[in-house]
């Protein structure tokens, strides 16, 4: 057994590569390690690029190498890596999309505006004194600029009204998800466009009550696919006809979070499938799987989702792949294969921190298969091979249990070589002598559409359930002592953290991150609100007496008299998405029952603690809430 605290400092410095991006030709890979743009070698030779503040990587159709450098910079570099082009927008630059003729759609946060729980909650960064706010004041807007000109300045597509979530370029045209809405509760309500460049005139595609991802046009511009799904969306492919009108799903794929054009008619894909990825390539006509490879680890990506990067023969991918057993590396496979092949080797001394990890699975309280992970023993120090943390051996008898419930609720546990939601505790917990439980109740990405959309109306009830089934699993299977049981969690796995304390007494602590506390405050405070809350509660109206019943029959405020577990609560001042004051009505509301609480806010931080002194600080004290606590 190795320190737990030790453990979680040595895992804050992995290095995740990030904005991973396959050269044209295949034969090197830009990233984004520490702040910095590398290029790697596909022999595993890694160079940085001069300057810091690098955001992006994109390789431009003729080699050259795309950066967003700071929030606002642009820069071109030519295909020796040397400085070529400069420029500016006004505005934080969220993405860069090249097109074929080599100019460069941007698309740029104003000032102020929102950020999702995905990205931290926050503000984008706005120094008005005093803060003022009004309705489609503070857009994600779009510019476009060509390298080839001699003028730097960004020309700026004029969209009056709407914000901008995700967008393809090709032939000066964009194909974009949008909604009235500025705030991310507008990613809830998207709608599919087909804007002009120069004239910003919109012609609307697709409008629907899921959510969009991806949007991608065609060679030729007369097809468009995208992804619809649910919330971080991982789902099913749309394929729009241009020029007819006509949008219909596009083969039987779903949890695809990624894709693209290799030609007219063949898309690439990426996705979740189970607790691993899948990817391949399938036919543009009628979604015919051409090839398709499921793997058991993640590739890392967008808003956490597996995303690939596929040179123009179509043959070669690049991303960021992990497993169980080898940290965060780039890495490159054969499109049609996914024989990933790590190229760099920036993490190596951290792979003797590998724990055994395995696949569960146990029945829900209506016969339906529920799944997991469970983390245990670490592996013994001379033996770290990947195929050893993939085949744990158990022993020992019935350790204590710490279940670590996931935020979405549609998102997912994925085998990785340290998950890293929650404060990165899971691998720690697990050197710490627990049995780690990462459950996937329903609701969970991976397992298809009516798998996470199961969990819609149903939040806290059918998906709590799940969870205390696993526990019941790991009990009767001489894994888990029933005596020394806690459970945490962040953001909707914090609400449901909180929510299992008011339905059982069974878990000696419990730790609430960032989580919800009332569902009747969280639907006018959250910047997700009027989006989110709509949707996973089936239409709960809170401006009626009806709805405002259902939505506090969820909310454990309102339920505190049912609770006697100890609960630490740990959350960022500054978080948009579930506000602080979701964590202080939970703490009046415990406090007031009588529960042992404690509150602890950091300064700064939003939906998740990313400074390293916060961090630390919330490994520390949630150890020493499960040890004072007779769990560990």
């Amino acid at each position: 057994m190795r320190d737990p605290i030790d453990v979680h400092g040595a895992l804050a410095g992995l290095r995740i590569p990030e904005s991973v991006a396959l050269h044209p030709g295949g034969e090197r890979v830009a990233c984004v390690l520490d702040g910095v743009a590398h290029v790697a070698a596909l022999d595993g030779r890694l160079t940085a690029l001069p300057g810091e503040g690098h955001a992006l990587t994109r390789w431009l159709p003729d080699g050259r190498l795309l950066l967003a450098s700071g929030p606002d910079r642009i820069d071109v570099l030519d295909q020796d890596l040397r400085p070529a082009w400069r420029g500016a927008v006004d505005g934080e630059i969220e993405d860069l999309v090249p097109g074929a003729d080599g100019t460069v759609l941007v698309r740029l946060a104003d000032p102020g505006s929102e950020r999702d729980g995905s990205h931290l909650g926050l503000r984008v960064h706005d120094p008005s004194d005093p803060f003022v706010r009004r309705p489609g004041g503070r857009l994600r807007r779009l510019a476009w600029f060509d390298p080839a000109s001699p003028s730097p300045a960004a020309r700026e597509i004029p969209l009056p009204g709407l914000t901008v979530w995700d967008a393809d370029w090709r032939d000066r045209r964009v194909l974009a998800v949008t909604s009235e809405d500025e705030t991310p509760a507008g990613y809830y309500r998207p709608r599919l466009d087909l804007i002009d460049a120069k004239t910003g005139g919109t012609r609307t595609l697709h409008r629907t009550s899921w959510q969009l991802n991806r949007p991608r046009l065609a060679p030729g511009g007369r097809v468009a696919v995208v992804v619809e799904g649910l919330s971080i969306v991982s789902g099913r492919i749309l394929r729009a006809d241009l020029d007819t009108g006509e949008v219909r799903r596009l083969g039987e794929l779903d949890d695809v979070t990624d894709l693209g054009w290799l030609d007219e008619d063949r898309l690439w894909f990426a996705g979740w499938s189970g607790t691993g990825v899948h990817g391949g390539v399938l036919s543009a006509a009628d979604g015919h799987v051409i090839d398709r490879w499921t793997a058991w680890g993640t590739l890392g990506g967008r808003d956490g989702q597996p995303s690939l990067s596929v040179d123009r023969t179509g043959r070669v991918a690049a991303a960021c792949w992990e497993t169980a057993g080898q940290p965060p590396e780039v890495a490159v496979a054969s499109l049609a294969r996914g024989d990933w092949r790590q190229v760099t080797a920036v993490n190596g001394g951290l792979a003797e921190l590998a724990v055994g990890q395995e696949e569960l699975t146990w029945t829900g309280h209506d016969g339906l298969p529920i799944s997991g992970l469970l983390l245990t023993t670490p592996l013994p120090a001379q033996d770290t091979r990947p195929e050893r943390a993939e085949r744990p051996e158990r022993g020992g008898g019935p350790r204590p249990l710490v279940v670590i419930v996931h935020g979405g609720p549609t998102w997912l546990w994925s085998s990785s070589f340290a998950p890293a939601e929650s404060a990165q505790l899971a691998v720690p917990l697990a050197h710490a002598g627990a049995a780690v439980l990462l459950p996937n109740p329903r609701g969970s990405s991976g397992r298809g559409q009516d798998y996470a959309r199961a969990v819609i109306g149903q939040v806290g009830d059918a998906d709590l359930q799940d969870v205390l089934r696993g526990v019941d699993h790991l009990v009767e299977t001489g894994h888990a002592d029933p005596r020394r049981i806690a459970i945490m969690g962040l953001s909707y796995g914090g609400y449901l953290t909180a929510w299992a304390t008011t339905r059982t007494a069974r878990f000696r602590a419990a730790i609430v991150m960032s989580g919800v506390s009332d569902w009747l405050s969280f639907a006018t405070a959250s910047n997700l609100a009027g989006g989110f809350d709509p949707l996973y509660h089936a239409g709960a109206d809170r401006t009626t007496q009806e709805g405002r019943e259902r939505l506090a029959a969820r909310s454990p405020v309102y339920h505190a008299a049912e609770v006697t577990t100890p609960t630490l609560i740990l959350h960022g001042d500054q978080d948009r998405t579930t506000p602080l004051g979701q964590a202080e009505q939970l703490y009046r509301a415990w406090t007031t029952a009588g529960v042992r609480t404690e509150l602890v806010v950091y300064p700064r931080e939003g939906h998740e603690l990313v400074e390293p002194a916060h961090r630390t600080d919330a490994a520390r004290r949630v150890i020493g809430w499960l040890t004072g606590g007779g769990v560990l």
